[in-house]
């Protein structure tokens, strides 16, 4: 059809048909001029434009060194650093544990392969820019195009992650373009490309740490260095740059994503480009398309531990939340005003970004921590001889067995030393350092128990004073009671003081001093209990709703955690103020505060109801339940404080104050075993309290104001000392009925002890006779019994001695039978062996005598034919 179709152009039929062709021709042609010159004048003038509008956007952009472009590129963090509220450094955040540069050489080919199939597969022919993908990715911009296809080579990638930043613009990505042109005048392709993967982020490794660079990736996922991953592991890791913490396998803390696909699908993608890039065979496509690449991740690892562990991990924690709400608040996010839906999202976005800041921004943090105080207060915590040397276990179930374990439980403790003016905490311990090291679980700041009688004062009795309730001389009848304020339940027991006994009328003071139970739960009951809750809640502890209005949290069921139990006895100290407990003072950037801390004030308690109760507190160490500590402190000073134990004895509290500082010592077991024990577990307490609070003294006593009492402030008066409260137990009627009551009670107890006396007399002569009466019948069965059992033993016996004999014979007879049988045997067995050897002897010698005849007889014959034949040889 084709040759018909030109054989009719060329060579028309008809004149007519020809002049019209031509006119066709002529006007086509001079419509495809105009059109290409339309185009040309068009793309031109584009082109110009284009060109002018990227030179307005790269006019004010120097042009940087080659040398200096090639120290920036390689230039991969700048280490933050952590400091001692005293001002020494403490130590680094740094990322050489997840960054560890390698040489392009140290590379396994098949990652380099992957990553230049997926991110730049004409990488070693462009000149830094391919204008072709860059005009298809402005395009896609411009057209607000749901499919993006990318357009940075990855010299460009390179620029944007080292020299510019993520700014998503058209004056950033014109930049991008000329420092990627110069870059590569400044830098061999090899080198690119190792800088490139020496930078790029690879989301988490299996301590849950971030990384960044290929051989702290394949370290971290694969559990070896670059050059030994295979074709499999090269394409999953050079998958993740794309989306670093959503291609990832571990989530925070190192555990593995439970849904792998969108990891395991950009594998897949990525060997399928290595494939038409033609970097690999159709067989190790399909190969390794099948192989299952989760069985190759590092499994869950638990980070090293530094000098100084609990505190390294509760800095970068605390950073970690300010420096996140730092980037919020520069980019105008409030927390209010995104929706909830997506807050979780957002702010995981910004600690992301908060946290490759702290560890690579080159920021100073600066804590509160005093080092000499600090380390003072590790002391007692890791000697041994402070603890119980007998270890107790627990019953656990392994998560990876789902098996009953019997689980290590040794007695811990943590302790708070806190400012009571500013809440610069100054030193904490988080643990024992069982073993010698340190766990991730901080005690002091993570674990929330319950705080048994330490909940009495800042809970039951300086709310009793405020609500003019009582007063420290106020009396109170400590006895057997039970909860008024919750329905009784059969089998319900009263409510028990540490000893088991009561002490009868008793006044506050006398009751916060022992320790008792019974007056604190009749006082709290006596209160609005929700009122007094939402003081601990003010000061920023959380309260489940359930113990707003239960009467035991007035003996400590709440459970708190021991920084926020000091920043409650601090308030105290401070005459009624609270301030929270921080741990970081400032950030520091260059010289500049990102951030610095501001102890904001809270009233909480009037100062007469802070005093008084202090006041109270001070009874406890002079004569109280902490008087055992109080025999080891060597800190002069006014102090005041509370010891606490709850149930079954799993924890014990000392906190003591002094107008300076607050210190908060516990004791328990992580998996809640009882402690050991029962009268001397809180002398172990009270003595790693008093060593905390002596040590820590010696380090630094200038912020005890050991030479400060709590001032009486002027809203304390004198009745403020006598018995003015409302609550008044000893009431004149209410003792004299409950006198008749107990008279009464006593009267038809005596009459009912008579009655029973003489029914127990009656009872007793009659048991008496039917006792008589049945030994008498009892010995004479025994009697009859012993004869017949006699009687019966000698038949047996003699029945047994018969047997025995005729057995014995029996098997006499059949021993001696076997022995001759087997003598009879074995002569006759040698006889034939004998005759057996014998013959064979002689058979023996015969043959070797007939042997012998026929060799000497063949000798013979020899010897006369060779005379033979010399003699015929002779007559010849």
């Amino acid at each position: 059809m084709r040759e018909n179709w030109f054989k009719f152009w060329n060579h028309p039929r008809t004149k007519a048909v020809r002049h019209w062709s031509n006119i066709t021709y002529d006007v086509s042609w001079n419509i495809i001029l105009f059109l290409i010159i339309g185009v040309l004048l068009v793309g031109s003038f584009s082109v110009g434009a284009a060109g002018g509008y990227f030179a307005s956007l790269v006019k004010d952009t120097k042009a940087p060194q080659l040398t200096e472009m090639k120290q920036q590129v390689n230039s991969y963090a700048i280490t933050s650093q952590i400091y001692w509220g005293s001002g020494e450094k403490l130590t680094n955040i740094s990322t050489d544990e997840e960054r560890q540069p390698v040489d392009i050489k140290e590379i396994s080919p098949y990652l380099l392969d992957a990553v230049l199939s997926t991110e730049d597969v004409d990488f070693y022919e462009h000149d830094g820019v391919v204008p072709k993908a860059t005009l298809r990715a402005v395009l896609q911009e411009l057209t607000n195009s749901a499919s993006r296809t990318g357009g940075s080579t990855l010299t460009q990638q390179l620029i944007k992650n080292q020299i510019l930043t993520n700014e998503v613009s058209f004056e950033r990505k014109a930049k991008e373009i000329i420092l990627a042109l110069r870059l590569e005048n400044a830098m061999t392709k090899d080198e690119i490309l190792q800088a490139y993967l020496n930078v790029v982020s690879f989301g988490r490794n299996s301590l849950g740490r971030n990384i960044a660079g290929i051989e702290a990736a394949s370290r971290g996922v694969f559990n070896k260095p670059a050059k030994r991953l295979t074709l499999p592991q090269a394409a999953f890791l050079a998958g993740i740059p794309k989306n670093p913490y959503y291609y990832t396998p571990y989530l925070q803390g190192g555990v593995i994503k439970k849904d792998l696909t969108p990891s395991t699908n950009r594998m897949k993608t990525v060997l399928k480009r290595m494939y038409v890039a033609q970097n690999i065979t159709k067989a190790q496509y399909e190969k390794a398309v099948k192989y299952d690449i989760t069985k190759d991740f590092a499994k869950t690892s638990t980070r090293s531990r530094e000098t100084y562990p609990y505190v390294y991990d509760l800095a970068e924690k605390e950073a970690l939340k300010i420096m996140t709400s730092y980037f919020m608040k520069q980019d105008g996010v409030k927390e209010d005003e995104v929706k909830p839906s997506e807050l979780a999202e957002v702010k995981a976005n910004y600690q992301d970004q908060a946290l490759v800041a702290i560890r690579q921004g080159g920021y100073k943090i600066h804590l509160t921590l005093d080092k000499k105080i600090h380390e003072a207060m590790q002391t007692p915590a890791k000697n041994a001889a402070n603890f119980p040397s007998t270890l107790q276990y627990k019953q656990v179930v392994d998560p990876k067995t789902k098996k009953t374990v019997n689980k290590k439980d040794p007695e811990e403790t943590a302790a708070v030393l806190m400012q009571n003016e500013t809440g610069r905490i100054l030193g904490f311990v988080g643990g024992r350092y069982t073993d010698g090291a340190a766990d991730d679980f901080n005690r002091a700041f993570q674990a929330k128990r319950q705080i048994g009688s330490t909940a009495k004062p800042i809970l039951v009795y300086s709310n009793g004073i405020e609500n003019g309730l009582i007063t420290p001389a106020s009396t109170i009848n400590d006895e057997e009671y039970y909860y008024q304020t919750v329905p009784r339940q059969p089998g319900d027991n009263p409510i028990n003081n540490e000893g088991g006994r009561y002490r009868g009328n008793v006044t506050i003071r006398e009751a916060l001093e022992l320790s008792l139970n019974v007056p604190a739960v009749k006082t709290y009951e006596k209160m609005n209990m929700s009122n007094s809750i939402q003081k601990l809640v003010d000061m920023g502890i959380e309260i489940p709703d359930n113990i707003r209005y239960a009467p035991s949290a007035a003996l400590g069921t709440m459970e708190i955690t021991p920084v926020e139990l000091a920043g409650a006895y601090a308030t105290l100290a401070n005459y009624g103020e609270y301030v929270k407990p921080y741990i970081i003072s400032k950030i520091t950037k260059d010289g500049k505060n990102i951030y610095k801390a501001k102890s904001k004030k809270k009233r909480i308690y009037e100062d007469r109801t802070a005093y008084l109760t202090l006041d109270m507190m001070r009874g406890v160490f002079d004569k109280g339940t902490a008087q055992y500590a109080n025999s080891l402190l060597k800190v002069p000073g006014d102090w005041a404080g509370k010891t606490g134990t709850t149930n079954e004895i799993k924890d014990s509290y000392l906190v003591g104050s002094t107008p300076g500082v607050t210190l908060a010592v516990w004791t328990g077991h992580d998996q809640n075993n009882s402690l050991f024990g029962a009268t001397t577990y809180y002398q172990r307490t009270q003595n790693v309290w008093a060593q905390m609070a002596n040590l820590t003294y010696n380090a630094n006593s200038s912020y005890f104001k050991s030479g400060a009492r709590f001032n009486q402030p002027a809203s304390v008066s004198a009745n403020d000392f006598k018995n003015t409260g409302r609550f008044k137990e000893e009431d004149k009627k209410k003792k004299e009925a409950e006198a008749k009551k107990k008279a009464a009670e006593e009267k038809k107890k005596q009459a009912e002890a008579e009655a029973k006396k003489k029914a127990d007399a009656a009872k007793a002569d009659d048991a008496k006779q039917k006792a008589d009466d049945a030994k008498a019948k009892a010995d004479a069965d025994a009697k009859r019994k012993a004869d017949d059992a006699k009687a019966k033993a000698d038949a047996d016996a003699k029945r047994k001695a018969d047997d025995a004999k005729a057995k014995a014979d029996a098997d006499a007879k059949r021993k001696a039978d076997d022995a001759k049988a087997k003598a009879d045997a074995d002569a006759k067995r040698k006889a034939d062996a004998a005759k057996a050897k014998a013959d064979a002897d002689a058979k023996r010698k015969a043959d070797a005598a007939a042997k012998k005849a026929a060799e000497a007889k063949a000798k013979a014959e020899a010897k006369a034919k060779k005379k033979a034949n010399e003699d015929k040889k002779n007559t010849e």
